[in-house]
């Protein structure tokens, strides 16, 4: 198991980043740190890798994964609308250097492959929260995220040591944030409808949510 250690998830090496690219692009499984948890991740378009990402989770294949990317101008790659409610929660916990853990899902664009979303016409997306993933995204391409755990567990892997062994030793790169992560998901909303809906409440909570939306709660 190849591991890169990283002190300060502002200031990674450019070699190391571009390392880490590297593995993406070449289609490996990678487990990368977010603000919340550790994940897995992949390339998000490659058919490959994404397969290899369901069976080291043991996940069935109609369950899509949430897509990061770095850049604001990415969301029209992934989301055919974004409604005014979504607009509004896009400006106060994306559009900023330190980006929320919050995953917004969409109607997705017809450009994408089914594989992609698991033949849903819905798609989960979340601007990355670590500078050095939006970095290496920037480097190679957006990346799916998935809990590095087996699927249905409740484990929330904010350390190594919470990961699953058989998860470790089939995932091609493993990166380690000496930084202390949060040790919960991101919260979900949907907002591919006419409202917003809570899908799962995380690290942001649905009545600050509301409020951004200026809903009574």
């Amino acid at each position: 198991m190849v591991v890169i250690k990283i002190k300060n998830s502002s200031r990674a090496s450019t070699e190391t980043v571009m390392d880490i690219a590297g593995y993406i692009l070449n289609e490996k499984a990678v487990i990368l740190p977010a603000k919340t948890i550790y994940g897995l991740s992949c390339m998000y378009n490659s058919a490959p890798a994404l397969k290899k990402i369901y069976k080291i989770k043991e996940r069935k294949s109609d369950l899509p994964f949430i897509i990061l990317f770095s850049k604001l101008k990415n969301i029209e790659k992934f989301a055919e609308k974004v409604s005014g409610d979504a607009a509004i929660l896009i400006k106060h916990y994306w559009d900023c250097d330190e980006p929320a853990p919050l995953t917004i899902i969409f109607k997705k664009s017809p450009s994408l492959e089914d594989f992609i979303t698991g033949g849903r016409d819905t798609i989960a997306i979340r601007r990355a929260e670590l500078k050095f993933v939006r970095d290496v995204i920037d480097a190679s391409t957006p990346i799916v995220s998935t809990s590095a755990t087996i699927s249905q567990t409740d484990v929330m892997p904010h350390k190594l040591k919470d990961i699953p062994e058989k998860i470790l030793k089939k995932a091609d790169l493993t990166v380690e944030l000496e930084e202390g992560l949060l040790g919960i998901e991101s919260t979900i909303v949907d907002a591919s409808g006419s409202e917003i809906k809570l899908i799962r409440e995380g690290a942001v909570k649905f009545d600050d949510i509301l409020q951004k939306l200026e809903i009574k709660i």
